[in-house]
């Protein structure tokens, strides 16, 4: 493969391959929604500090056929030594998922190999590299953990996390016949005590015109809900979160993508839930409801959305991050994934190899 490499480190750049980049992710073996251009782009324009891309690109005949989307981010270990870190495009504040590069599916691995050794041969420019919710199970995540191994002098942390999603593929029409008797009491007895509360509905989100209103609506149930135990909700804490939010499910909607569920109670919206389908998946990305209505709401507009998503035939729903309790009873399954401390072999870097030291820690600190 006669490659050649490029790194842009300018939004300009980044704009110019819009068409390129989703049309290259659905050549991959890691084709996510998380990896759209569209949710890159709404990122880099909600974040509240300028940030610098660190994008590289690989070309054969001049034809891209690689692109792994970094972004610059400074470090200080200690209140001493400073760094310069490589991190993952769209990684925070909005909920990101599955990092991965982006490359033709029919020579994956050796594409990813070439890209974290363009990694290697550039890293005067960086000091290590964190990579975060790798999807393991996947070809794709495999691909890029075992391209990853062929590279001797990049040093590697590997750290397991937790994903959950609950395949659909051999349920019936109704996902209720499946669920654990207790759970199946709740949401028919939820179902009942709401029909005394009044006339209620699910409805989906379908206008332009009203889904910021709408959207609103489900930034306050959450805050709302957080509230009531005493802690601040994540619309709250992070402003940047919401206006992400504005601006992605705008586009979302115009692809099809956005399913924004509501349940009201004479006409009052008592619980909200948004998530996405992409690649006939469902994903549950945030949710909110009111603490101070009927007890069971939440779950029964869960139950809803199941449902939909059934009818509409998709293959799973995806919780996504972290295993729990909760989402097991919602038919769950484990699985495996990672997050990845990368760093080359420089003298400042030596505390790395002495000591697991990781970026979400109390000795290395984001500036």
């Amino acid at each position: 493969m006669r490659l050649k490499s490029k790194i842009l480190t300018t939004w300009a750049e980044f704009e110019a391959l819009e068409d390129r980049w989703d049309e290259l992710l659905t050549q991959s073996d890691a084709d996510n929604l998380f990896l759209t251009w569209q949710w890159i782009n709404c990122w880099r324009n909600s974040v509240a500090n300028p940030i610098t891309p660190y994008i590289i690109i690989l070309k054969e005949n001049d034809h891209i056929v690689a692109i792994a989307p970094f972004y610059e981010q400074t470090y200080q270990l200690v209140n001493s030594i400073k760094y310069k870190a490589l991190r993952f495009a769209g990684d925070q504040g909005i909920g990101s998922e599955y990092s991965n590069f982006i490359v033709n599916n029919s020579n994956s691995e050796k594409l990813k190999t070439h890209c974290w050794q363009v990694l290697l041969d550039n890293k005067k420019h960086w000091d290590f590299i964190w990579l975060t919710n790798i999807a393991q199970w996947t070809a794709g995540g495999k691909s890029l953990i075992e391209a990853l191994a062929k590279i001797n002098k990049l040093n590697v942390h590997q750290r397991t996390i937790e994903f959950s999603s609950s395949p659909l593929n051999s349920l019936g029409e109704d996902i209720l016949p499946h669920l654990s008797k207790s759970l199946r009491t709740n949401i028919k007895q939820t179902q009942k005590y709401l029909t005394r509360e009044g006339e209620w509905q699910v409805t989906t989100s379908t206008q332009p015109e009203t889904l910021a209103t709408e959207l609103q609506h489900l930034f306050t149930l959450h805050n709302k809900r957080w509230q009531k135990a005493g802690l601040q909700g994540s619309f709250e804490r992070r402003p940047a979160m919401a206006d992400f939010y504005q601006q992605f499910a705008q586009v979302a909607l115009k692809k099809g993508w956005l399913r924004l569920l509501r349940l009201e109670v004479d006409g009052e919206v008592q619980a909200m839930q948004i998530g996405y389908v992409y690649k006939q998946q469902f994903l549950a990305i945030q949710e909110g409801f009111n603490p101070d209505f009927l007890a069971g709401t939440g779950q029964v507009l869960r139950y809803f959305s199941f449902q939909r998503c059934i009818k509409e035939k998709l293959q799973a729903y995806d919780f996504l991050g972290v295993y729990t309790d909760h989402k097991r009873r919602w038919l769950a399954e484990k699985r495996q994934g990672c997050n990845l401390f990368i760093f080359s072999n420089k003298v400042k870097n030596t505390p790395f190899k002495l000591k697991a030291i990781w970026p979400t820690g109390r000795y290395l600190k984001e500036l």
